[in-house]
Formats: structure tokens, C-alpha cells, sequence
């Protein structure tokens, strides 16, 4: 779950680009040729969800009339916008849930949380979704300042970019530590459980406070290291609730609307930290860190023989000869599969490309759990082979395991969109909150939480029950005894369950997860400050159960109880009825998102060879639907050539076909004026269609067609079409594709001439985090002869065209300018070495993670070239990619690239190439 930031890419890398600039992308928000969906509105909130999820939906309405007026008493204020929360169907089972205020203010929630659910510690999933994404719809939206507000009244969710730039928005400005961190807190505070209630992330961050690794330059940035994605919520979930303990949840929550009245420079921390709690954000900080250290200090840690170590965490199985389950030791190539032998005590790795989650036996053969594109337009979770491919039959189901006459033990995703409901074969069996084990007797060992109470069912008979959110059942030995994973008072543990009596099996607070080698020994996952690990360990009973955590909102509130404590003993949220139902439209529903406003200055050359400043500007409107399946925009600009344009632009990605457009008419030009012959026509255009036809396992494949006009009339006039087929992987938090297999063909027209050709490029990695690849391309122009003048041949420029959409251009860094061919081609070898000398840093606006050298050779062959004829040259390349962080929240690949070239007419010998990209 994460608040969703406007994303925006300033540059194209690489000379093999396909499909430059898409005036259309797949849709992000929900799959193409989905159900078809409906709106009910109540209070000031928009639900838009399937017939299937009506049930849902009512819930939702319910939850939503009561926690709106909790959360505008804490956060401190009332939206003034509708929000918008969309239940996506089940042709999207994605375990994740987002909150933005683009296009407008939503929140849009994913079924398929039950993969998540013992994570969680939660009992409902859809409960957790709206409690989490309601927190960041609150934290997003208050401008509390004139300016602000007065900016979104006219500009909405746009941006205004003068040589001051105002923040419409601050607080999109801050750290995912802050606003992840404030989700979490709240998502645990409405006796659904919640990430805090978990052990292990509270050992997790127990762990880094003892290794001295939470300080402000690693926790309001956004680091490359363990545990990486799940930092901001774990690390940030326990320092929430450090503030709320000390000050209350209404002043942990109102900080943000104290810190959108920042709108003149959003990027403060410590000082709207002080106007909430009187201390700055670093003391604060330092004061928690320091209770955590002293608690850490009291944290046992498993030890025993490590035999695998990994950067990301899938739970380990067995069946009756060893103990599975992947790892990755490095956390940037493929995963290793490793087979513990019950009885040798001998692990075995080998490298096996799974999705990562859960290993699953099925008939001998080995699969995980995962969810992933089947289709362009299906997302399914099920089991999933090596290639990540599904296995058949498993579409929509959450396979726990097989009993001995082969009948699947699963939850079907579907139905699961609250608490996870359990099928043996075809049938449904009950509703249970947790994973389930499958004993030698085919007897089903799971938990069902009972408000806090997590009661152990051996099918239908309940064994016992703790008083905690948090608890699995990993195993059972030859006696019939329950291993279970529970809370310590520093972590979590590994316990048996005896009859009514559970007994501490092992010292340490630190334990993930366990499967037993025999009724002795143990394969304990435990958690550490720099990774995963696994070791074996004998096992020392000792006479301690559980633990039961109570946060500060679980003591009876007393009769003088805060507003704030009364708030979080809330009665049950009944289902709320829908009775103004109408069917969603993506073009009825259209609403206004914003204007963008960009103001600058630039020197243009006259035709009478004088140097004159101009203005120039960019005004874009836009308008999307909710659900973001068609965009509309309405925009006018002065370009570089000093002509006034002013247009429309429509994309739409709700079907199996994707369609842009963008076209506009030339209001007044000052092409006369310049050096450029005014020969233009009065309009311009450009449209594309893209199909996707194949999205499985690692593949992708579409194909595509576009037109394109320019309104400078000695422009090309490209129109054609193009298909890409790909495999590609990439695992963890690799820099660049594991591996990569593409195959491009184009034909292209331009004005009656024809130009066809193609791509291809082959990309592996190495140990040591060295990657290699090889790839060409080539296109042929039908002309006779090319053109300088005319523009007509295969066209060659040093650098990606940002606008034209033409596949057909040939990008060959170190060229003098464009150039026309009948005929070029080049074939290129690539190194790169990713390091990871990396230095972060709190009040200085820029941190490195990491950084790559390059090393390329392109041997280049043109024919019938408008300058130099027929050329053959080599070219030689050293790069340095900067992966960066500036002010503590927007990543940025910086790669700059010195290039030596054969001398030839069209070459410059020595030229230095840069581009950026970055995203927020």
C-alpha cells in the first residue's frame, strides 16, 4: 500500500529505444476490457466498484461514514474535494492498495490481500485498505495557507512553474517515512490488528536501533538497503507510534495539516515538526532511537549453523524428505532455490527464476505463490512455474497445499476481498485468518481471530487461542504437537503447542519462520540489521508463552477517557445499504485534474542574424476519470519557433486497444521571422494505436501503428507501424534487466518513400553485479537518393526524439545534426559495472545510492548518407550513471556518456552526451 506520486521522466536512455514517446500507456489503475463498474455516492465520497463487490461496497460505505468524522476530528480539517474509492474487480488480484490526489482525490483498493494477511496482522484486509488509504487521502490534502488554496481553486491538481514555484499541494513534497510510517498507525488503531502488532517487524526495527542504522539521512530518505521497500513502513510505523504514545494520535495526525501551510518551499521537516510537538523532527528522532536501543539491548538473536542468507524474505516449506524455499543472497539477480535433506542435513542451492513468494509441492514439481499479468488484460494470483507462468487451474486461488487424494486447499481470491475464504477442492470449508498447514493426516491446522483472540483450529476443533493479532502455524511434529510463530515481548518466537500449553521453543525474539528437520531440530528464518537468515538449531524448551502486545489503545479507556481513545473503541461498522446506484462511464465521468502553467525565456535568432529574448509558455488543462481509462486535455503553447499553438490531446486505455491523440491548429507563427523558410501548414497532428498481445511469464508482446504532422511543412509526415516482442527479467533491486531478449520490426511512409527495418538486443547480468548485452538496428529507406533538404531516407539523429513518434529514427550519439540516409545500420557491445559506494545525507539536497561505469563499442555503417556518402566508423563509450536522491524523496538516474568517434564527415571525434531521469 503507498501513496502514489506524480511521475514524470524528463529523458529516454539508450540508442535502442522502441516505441519513443507513447502518446499512450496501459492503464496503471486497473486492467484493460474489465467488468463493468458502478457508483453510489454518500457523505462526500464516490464509490465505484463491480456488481461482484457490491457486498463490499456496503461495507466500505459503512466503514467510511464512521472513520471520515474520526479522521477529520484528528487530522485536524474536512476535505474540500469528493474522494473517490474504487473496489477493482477480480480481473485484478494485486495485493497492494494506493491513495492519490491524481487525477482526482482517490483511493483505489485491490482484492488479493490474503498473501499479505499474516504480514498484516490483521484480521479483514478490506478493512486495513480503507483504514491505511483514508489515513493518506487526510495526510495529502489540507493547504492550509491562502496561496495554496487559492492556486488549486483555479488550477486544481496542476502546477504552476515561474521563476517562483508555489506548492499547490505541500505535503506531496514529503517522506514516505512520514506519510507510510502515519498509515500504519492508523491502520492499527480500529481493533482490526495491523502491522504494529507484528513481531517481527517489531524485532526488525528493534534490530536496526541496536546497529545504529536509524538516523534521519536513512529514514527521511530513500536508501538502497535492507530492509528497502518496507522501511518507510515498518521503521515509520513504530516512530508514529512513539509520537502518539508521547502526544496523543490527534497531534500525531494534525502535524500535517500544520505542514501544509509550507507552501513556499514544502521541503521542511523540522520545522512543522516543532509547530506539532515543540521539538524538532532529528531530536525526536534521536529520543526514540534511543528507547529502541534501550529495549534492543534485551533482544536475543537466533544463532545455531547459517546455511542461506537473503536480502528479501519467501517462507520456507516441507515435505517429508527436506526444507525449501528461495532466496537472494544479493538481492539483485535471480533467486536460488535451496533443498534442505531432512536427514543429511545438507543444503543444496541452485539458481531458478520464481516469482518470489511460497513454494508449493504439486505432483513432484515445485511452484510459488505469486500474482502477475496472465494476460494483457487479466491479473491473476495462483501458483507459478520457473518461466512464471501459471499453472492451469490455479487462476484466482491462493493454493495452500494438496491433501493425499489431490484435492487443492486454497483461497479463492474473489470471494477474499475481507477476511480469506478457504475451498477444499470445489467446496468452500470456513473463513480463517491465516495460512494453512496440511498435516501427514491431511488434517488443516489454521488460525480464526475472534476480536483479539486468535484461536488454533485442528479442522474443525479448536486447540487453543492467544490474545494477539499475530500468530501462524508452521508445523507439527510426529506426536501431534503445533509449532507456531507468535510475539515475544521483543519480537517473535518460535512455540509449541501442547494441549492447552504452549512452550517457548527457542531463545530468540528474532524468528520469521520454522520447519521442523526432525522433533529436535529446527530451520529457524530469523531477521537481522542486514538481512534474512537461516540456521539450524536444536530446540530448548522453556516454560513462556506468547506474549500478548497491547498498544496504548487496547487498555480500557478509564471514564475520563480522551476523544482520542473514545475514537479508537469504535462499535462495529454495519453493512451501509446503496441506493443510488448508476453505472460508471469513463467519458461520462470525466473531471476536471488540473492546469500546468510553465512560464520561461529564450534567445531566438532572427533571419536578419540579431539575438532577441522572447517569452514563451505552456498551458495544459486536463481531465481524466477516476479509474484513468480516457484523458482529455486542452492545452495552447509558444514553442521555440515562436509560434503560438493551440490544441486537444485524448488517450484511452479501457480497451484491448490503445489509442492517442494529439492535434492542434497554428494560431499565429513567426517562422518568417527566422531562420527556418515559413512553409507551414496551419495544423498539426499525432495519433498512435497500440496493441498489446501477449503479457505472461516474462513475455510482452504488441504491436502498433501512428501518424504524425508537424505543422513545419519540410517535416517528415511519418505514418506506420511497428511490433516489439520481449522477454525480460528482473529481480530485487537490480539496476538494470537480469536478463532481456527483444526483436523490433518497423515499416514506415513518409510522403510515398518507405523505410523499414528492425531491432534487436540480447542482455544478461554476471556475479559481481556485472552486466553485458549485445544489440543492433537497422532500417532502409526505397528513395534513390536522400535528401538533406526534402528530409526524405532514413532519418539519423544524435539524441531520442522526445515528440515524434517515428520508430524508424536511427539515434547515433556524437552525429554533427540530423542527417538522411538510404541505408544505416550499427551493432554495439555494452559492459557495465553497478557499484554501491553509496552516502546519504539529511540536510544536504542530494544522496547517492549507487553508480555504474560503461563501457560500449558501435561499429556504424551508413549508405547514401546526405553527408559523407557512404561511412563506416566506429565509436567507442564510457559512461557514469549516478542513481541519486534529491531532497530526501525524488530518485534521479543521472547518466552522463563521453563518446570518441572515427573522424568522419557526419561525427563529431569527441562528444559528451547527458540525460536525466526522475520521478516523485
Amino acid at each position: 500500500m503507498r501513496v502514489r506520486h506524480l511521475l514524470v521522466f524528463i529523458a529516454v536512455f539508450g540508442s535502442s529505444s522502441a516505441w519513443p514517446a507513447p502518446l499512450v500507456q496501459p492503464n496503471t489503475t486497473v486492467v484493460p476490457h474489465d467488468q463493468p463498474y458502478y457508483t453510489s455516492d454518500l457523505r462526500n465520497t464516490r464509490l465505484i466498484y463491480t456488481r461482484n463487490h457490491q457486498p463490499f461496497a456496503e461495507r466500505v460505505a459503512a466503514l467510511q461514514g464512521q472513520l471520515q468524522p474520526d479522521y477529520e476530528a484528528s487530522f485536524g480539517y474536512e476535505m474540500s474535494e469528493r474522494l473517490y474509492v474504487g473496489l477493482m474487480s477480480e480481473h485484478n488480484q494485486i495485493a497492494n492498495g494506493f491513495a492519490t490526489p491524481f487525477p482526482v482525490n482517490r483511493q483505489i483498493n485491490y482484492v488479493g490481500g490474503t498473501l499479505l494477511g499474516q504480514e498484516f496482522a490483521t484480521t479483514s484486509w478490506l478493512d486495513t485498505l480503507i483504514h491505511h488509504e483514508t489515513a493518506h487521502n487526510y495526510q495529502i490534502n489540507p493547504r492550509n495557507n491562502p496561496v495554496s488554496k487559492t492556486l488549486y481553486r483555479i488550477l486544481g491538481m496542476g502546477s504552476l512553474v515561474t521563476p517562483v514555484v508555489p506548492a499547490i499541494t505541500p505535503n506531496l513534497f514529503e517522506s514516505s517515512f512520514l506519510l507510510e510510517g502515519n498509515a500504519v498507525l492508523n491502520e492499527s488503531r480500529h481493533g482490526n490488528g495491523g502491522r504494529l502488532y507484528n513481531g517481527h517487524l517489531k524485532a526488525m526495527t528493534l534490530l536496526q536501533a541496536r546497529a545504529g542504522q536509524l538516523t534521519p539521512a536513512l529514514l527521511y530518505n530513500r536508501p538502497l538497503r535492507f530492509p528497502y521497500g518496507q522501511a518507510p513502513y515498518v521503521f515509520g510505523g513504530h516512530y508514529q507510534y512513539y509520537l502518539a504514545s508521547r502526544y496523543g494520535i490527534d497531534r500525531t495526525n494534525r502535524y500535517f495539516f500544520n505542514r501544509s501551510s509550507y507552501w513556499y518551499w514544502p521541503l521542511l521537516v523540522n520545522a512543522p515538526t516543532r509547530d506539532s510537538f515543540g521539538d524538532n523532527f532529528e531530536s525526536l528522532l534521536q529520543q526514540w532511537t534511543h528507547d529502541l536501543a534501550t529495549e534492543a539491548s534485551e533482544l536475543v538473536e537466533a544463532t545455531g549453523d547459517i546455511i542461506a542468507t537473503s536480502q528479501y524474505f519467501s517462507p520456507l516449506n516441507r515435505n517429508e524428505g527436506e526444507v525449501y524455499f528461495l532466496i537472494n543472497e544479493t538481492g539483485v539477480r535471480a533467486p536460488e532455490l535451496v533443498r534442505l535433506d531432512r536427514q543429511q542435513r545438507r543444503a543444496t542451492r541452485n539458481r531458478a527464476p520464481y516469482p518470489t513468494g511460497k513454494l508449493v509441492e504439486q505432483d513432484g514439481a515445485l511452484f510459488t505463490v505469486a500474482g502477475r499479468h496472465t494476460s494483457p488484460w487479466r491479473i491473476h494470483q495462483g501458483l507459478y512455474d520457473d518461466n512464471a507462468l501459471i499453472v492451469d487451474g490455479t487462476e484466482g486461488r491462493i493454493v495452500q497445499g494438496y491433501l493425499s487424494d489431490g484435492r487443492p486447499v486454497y483461497f479463492d481470491v474473489a470471494s477474499s476481498f475481507s477476511e480469506p475464504q478457504l475451498y477444499v477442492g470445489d467446496h468452500f470449508y470456513r473463513e480463517v485468518n491465516s495460512s494453512v498447514l496440511i498435516g501427514s493426516d491431511d488434517a488443516l491446522y489454521y488460525f480464526v481471530q475472534d476480536g483479539r483472540q486468535r484461536i488454533l483450529y485442528r479442522n474443525d476443533t479448536a486447540l487453543f487461542s492467544l490474545d494477539t493479532y499475530y500468530a501462524q502455524v508452521v508445523d507439527v511434529d510426529s506426536q501431534g504437537r503445533v509449532y507456531v510463530i507468535s510475539n515475544t515481548e521483543h519480537g517473535s518466537g518460535l512455540f509449541r503447542a501442547d494441549g492447552d500449553t504452549q512452550t517457548r521453543m527457542l531463545a530468540a525474539d528474532n524468528i520469521v519462520d520454522a520447519r521442523l528437520v526432525d522433533n529436535n531440530t529446527v530451520l529457524a528464518a530469523a531477521v537481522s540489521a542486514e538481512n534474512y537468515y537461516y540456521t539450524l538449531q536444536t530446540l530448548q524448551p522453556m516454560a513462556e508463552p506468547p506474549f500478548p502486545p497491547h498498544l496504548f489503545w487496547d487498555q480500557p479507556a478509564p471514564e475520563q477517557a480522551s476523544a482520542t481513545q473514545a475514537r479508537t473503541t469504535q462499535p462495529e461498522a454495519k453493512a451501509h445499504l446503496l441506493t443510488n446506484e448508476r453505472r460508471y462511464s469513463a467519458l461520462r465521468d470525466l473531471r476536471y485534474q488540473g492546469t500546468d502553467v510553465m512560464l520561461s525565456t529564450a534567445m531566438a535568432t532572427m533571419r536578419n542574424g540579431e539575438e532577441e529574448s522572447h517569452w514563451l509558455y505552456s498551458i495544459s488543462a486536463q481531465f481524466a476519470d477516476p479509474l484513468t481509462q480516457n484523458r482529455f486535455s486542452l492545452f495552447a503553447v509558444r514553442d521555440s519557433d515562436l509560434s503560438h499553438l493551440a490544441g486537444i490531446g485524448y488517450s484511452n486505455s479501457q480497451y484491448f486497444v490503445l489509442a492517442g491523440v494529439q492535434a492542434f491548429g497554428v494560431v499565429s507563427e513567426q517562422l518568417d521571422n527566422l531562420e527556418i523558410p515559413d512553409q507551414s501548414r496551419d495544423f498539426g497532428l499525432s495519433a498512435e494505436l497500440r496493441v498489446p498481445l501477449l503479457q505472461s511469464g516474462y513475455w510482452y508482446g504488441e504491436v502498433g501503428g501512428f501518424r504524425y504532422l508537424d505543422y513545419r511543412k519540410r517535416e517528415r509526415e511519418p505514418q506506420g507501424g511497428q511490433a516489439v516482442l520481449r522477454r525480460q527479467t528482473r529481480f530485487g533491486h537490480s539496476l538494470y534487466p537480469n536478463s532481456r531478449f527483444e526483436l523490433e520490426a518497423f515499416g514506415v511512409d513518409d510522403r510515398g518513400d518507405t523505410v523499414s527495418g528492425g531491432g534487436v538486443q540480447l542482455a544478461t547480468d554476471f556475479p559481481w553485479q556485472l552486466y553485458g548485452g549485445v544489440s543492433g538496428r537497422y532500417a532502409r529507406s526505397d528513395v534513390e537518393r536522400a535528401t538533406q533538404l526534402d528530409r526524405r531516407g532514413v532519418n539519423l539523429e544524435n539524441s531520442p526524439q522526445v515528440l515524434n513518434n517515428d520508430p524508424s529514427i536511427l539515434v547515433i550519439p556524437g552525429l554533427v545534426d540530423s542527417t538522411y540516409a538510404r541505408e544505416a545500420a550499427y551493432g554495439e557491445i555494452q559492459l557495465t559495472k553497478v557499484m554501491n559506494l553509496d552516502a546519504y545525507a539529511f540536510r544536504f539536497p542530494l544522496s547517492l545510492r549507487r553508480e555504474a561505469l560503461s563501457l560500449r563499442y558501435r561499429h556504424v555503417n551508413v549508405n547514401g548518407a546526405t553527408r559523407g556518402g557512404d561511412v563506416a566508423f566506429d565509436q567507442y563509450g564510457l559512461g557514469l550513471t549516478l542513481d541519486l536522491v534529491v531532497f530526501n524523496i525524488a530518485p534521479i538516474q543521472l547518466t552522463v556518456e563521453y563518446v570518441h568517434s572515427d573522424a568522419t564527415p557526419m561525427t563529431d571525434e569527441d562528444s559528451v552526451n547527458a540525460a536525466i531521469a526522475f520521478g516523485f
